[in-house]
């Protein structure tokens, strides 16, 4: 993989009837938890807030062409990122600590 620029641009996020947000790559909104919601605490004792998700199946474009297939992937013009997996960061707002970030792995 190579490093990108990273664009984000405005996106309303409309939970579903059950709370649910879109599942997509995104930072801030309601997440679309896979499972049960999960709540975490950061070590100096503040509940730890949802900051951004990567959904499951991510896919990354192979740059250049030739370079190795990943294990288990569906074709070999791509990367996926998490095969299987949601991953979900949560985040101090106290800003106890700049590395106070709790990633959370659902399927």
């Amino acid at each position: 993989m190579r490093a990108l620029p990273l664009a984000l641009r405005p996106f309303v996020d409309t939970p579903d009837t059950r709370g649910i947000g879109a599942q997509t790559f995104k930072v801030g909104g309601t997440p679309s938890w896979a499972q049960d919601p999960e709540h975490h605490r950061c070590a100096c004792g503040t509940d730890l807030v949802y900051l951004c998700q990567v959904p499951e199946g991510m896919e990354f474009a192979v740059p250049p062409p030739g370079q190795p297939e990943q294990p288990y992937s569906l074709g070999d013009d791509s990367y996926w990122l998490f095969l299987g997996n949601e991953v979900y960061l949560l985040a101090c707002p106290a800003h106890c600590d700049p590395a106070a970030v709790w990633p959370v792995n659902q399927n």
